[in-house]
């Protein structure tokens, strides 16, 4: 028997893997790109269409709800029918509703076409995680994943630099036709390129084999897969799906606690994100600064983000430090940090040089929850688990401008305002060092536990033997 994520985890990265990478990272900048981007067409929209500036929360709301949603729905889609289908789906669905949303007229159609685009969004992100997890090695399976989710800055980099190019040339419009543009023409490359999660295809059995056998040869040309080979996983068969509803899993098998707790870290984190990428130009605005140095906030974040998705992957594999730690300790100086930035508002060098480090530790523990995530559940639920996570991340996402808001419609302060939040990552931290040390079940994308002897399948490689 020929265990594939073994072979996985032994060869160094084949061509094909490398094109996941590319073709999951390329599809997240534009996922980013779409979400940011229409932040900064907010003046033109609201000018243009005769909008009050506050009508435009909803519309913002929409998406991000949008987002929730589909990060919960397409979870099980691709559980059941593969990653491949899902992020096929998800990216017709963002893409042609953001190309739609060039065409609306009023705050009714904005608001519709922004729920549906966040839909695809939403459903795009997990199962290309989930799909890059699969493909890359154990040894750098965390530097992959924080590699492809720095595509969600670099995407608001792009849409921010975008804006600022095509709206005083073209109109807002254009931005959204750009941005629906891009996936219409990414689709036939990731129909025709983009592999099904080879874990997925071993757990169809024998109706997979052809097609795993022809991965495994992509990825170990001097392997032996002849039509004799028999394909497994040391992980539960996705046979599974059929026998219970997959969501129900999340809660079974000891690990309810650390679900609830997964759910809390996500939810915090990505409060505290919507809140910074909402508020930041906005708050300096309002402490005197200009518009473009307002904005150079905004792109210190990014950068940060960006950096930070990648660094914190590179710290796990190199030190191999338990995931959960290095979360936890990021969340922390995460959260002073965030702090910072109100108390060092009237400043702009020590203020940007805050908001860099904050954007590293609180956008780059992402790529970290997704890669802790994955280290709890089994194959055949893994995407409906960090599919959930999301969505009740997204939730935090839609709630952090608006809680953001309320406390500046009560005008505490910008100290305050940015302390609330750095406390609120505290929290993050809190709930991943009260997850268990190891996950009681090891699984493909876990970089803090080892998969444990009696559930190993070993394999020949040089050799077949069935």
């Amino acid at each position: 028997m020929i265990d594939v994520a073994e072979v996985i985890d032994q060869r160094p990265l084949s061509a094909l893997q490398i094109l996941v990478l590319f073709l999951a990272g390329l599809t997240i900048v534009l996922d980013g790109l779409d979400i940011q981007a229409v932040a900064f067409a907010a003046p033109a929209i609201a000018a243009d269409l005769g909008l009050q500036r506050a009508s435009l929360g909803p519309i913002f709301s929409a998406g991000l709800v949008g987002m929730a949603l589909g990060s919960m729905l397409m979870g099980p889609v691709a559980d059941r029918y593969g990653r491949r289908f899902s992020v096929l789906l998800s990216v017709s669905a963002f893409g042609s509703f953001t190309f739609l949303t060039a065409f609306a007229s009023n705050s009714a159609e904005l608001l519709a076409f922004r729920f549906l685009t966040g839909l695809g969004l939403g459903g795009a992100l997990p199962s290309l995680v989930v799909l890059v997890g699969e493909y890359s090695p154990k040894r750098i399976r965390a530097i992959c994943a924080g590699v492809v989710l720095a595509g969600v800055p670099i995407g608001g980099l792009v849409g921010g630099l975008l804006a600022t190019w095509a709206i005083p040339r073209f109109g807002w419009p254009s931005v959204f036709l750009i941005g629906g543009g891009l996936p219409a023409l990414m689709l036939p490359l990731l129909w025709l390129k983009l592999p099904e999660s080879i874990r997925f295809l071993v757990g169809r059995g024998a109706s997979g084999a052809a097609r795993v056998r022809g991965i495994m040869l992509r990825i170990d040309p001097e392997g032996d897969y002849g039509s004799g080979a028999v394909f497994v996983d040391a992980h539960p068969p996705a046979e599974a799906l059929s026998r219970g509803v997959p969501i129900g899993k999340l809660f079974g098998d000891g690990v309810a606690r650390d679900t609830l707790l997964l759910w809390a870290a996500f939810f915090t984190n990505l409060m505290g994100i919507y809140f910074l990428v909402s508020w930041i130009p906005t708050l300096l605005v309002d402490a005197g600064y200009s518009i473009a140095k307002a904005t150079s906030a905004s792109v210190a974040l990014n950068s940060g983000g960006a950096f930070g998705l990648v660094g914190l992957g590179w710290i796990v594999n190199r030190f191999g430090i338990p995931v959960r730690y290095v979360i936890a300790a990021a969340l922390l100086i995460g959260s002073v940090h965030v702090a910072l930035v109100g108390m060092l508002a009237t400043n702009l060098t020590l203020m940007l040089m805050a908001v860099f480090v904050a954007g590293i530790f609180v956008m780059g523990t992402q790529g970290q929850l997704f890669n802790l995530g994955s280290s709890l559940y089994p194959t055949e639920v893994r995407a409906t688990g960090l599919g959930w996570a999301v969505g009740i991340g997204r939730i935090g996402s839609v709630l952090g401008p608006l809680v953001g808001g309320a406390l500046i419609l009560i005008g505490l302060g910008i100290p305050v305002y940015f302390g609330f939040f750095g406390a609120l990552l505290l929290l993050g931290a809190v709930a991943v060092l009260c997850m268990r040390r190891e996950p009681k079940t090891a699984l493909p994308g876990a970089s803090c536990a080892d998969v444990q002897p009696e559930r190993s399948v070993l394999i020949a490689r040089s050799k077949h033997r069935s």
